[in-house]
């Protein structure tokens, strides 16, 4: 069971789950891999990208360091798009769920270990899990950007959104 303090954060993560997962379903099939151009993602890029995000979260949050990569060497390339609304779909719920579940183990003890993130400055994990919602709203951004690109300019907020 979640700590009681964390239990409006886990609520937080779950709508930023339901929205990714209601955006996908908003975008039309001929729209998931169109990209406006440059280095922007597609949907299924950005669900591509959003995937390894939380994974890392939840790796830190679990273990207090960083997953294991090749010292100086380069960082590992940005990941596949994802073949279809359902590939993209299940590995980003999935890896939502690792998140929440890893979020819903933690102790006191746990939020305050210290971690060392990539941007070097040692903190908590209770500062990390205050971090998560910041980098979920900039891939959300992203998504409804990719979005308007193309003319939709809804911001395909799921029914019932937060009642859940």
């Amino acid at each position: 069971m979640a700590l009681p303090r964390l239990t409006p954060m886990l609520k937080v993560i779950r709508m930023g789950k339901t929205r990714w997962l209601y955006g996908l379903d908003q975008t039309p099939d001929d729209r998931l891999s169109w990209t406006p151009g440059g280095e922007a993602a597609s949907a299924l890029g950005l669900s591509a990208k959003i995937v390894p995000f939380l994974g890392f979260v939840s790796h830190m949050l679990a273990h207090g360091v960083m997953p294991a990569r090749p010292e100086d060497g380069p960082p590992p390339p940005p990941p596949p798009a994802l073949a279809g609304r359902d590939e993209a779909k299940a590995a980003v719920s999935a890896a939502f769920d690792t998140l929440i579940a890893t979020m819903e183990s933690l102790s006191e003890e746990d939020l305050a270990r210290s971690v060392t993130p990539p941007w070097r400055e040692a903190t908590t994990i209770d500062t990390m899990v205050h971090f998560v919602p910041v980098v979920l709203g900039y891939f959300q951004g992203q998504l409804n950007y990719a979005q308007l690109a193309y003319g939709d300019t809804n911001p395909n907020i799921p029914p019932g959104w937060g009642t859940e």
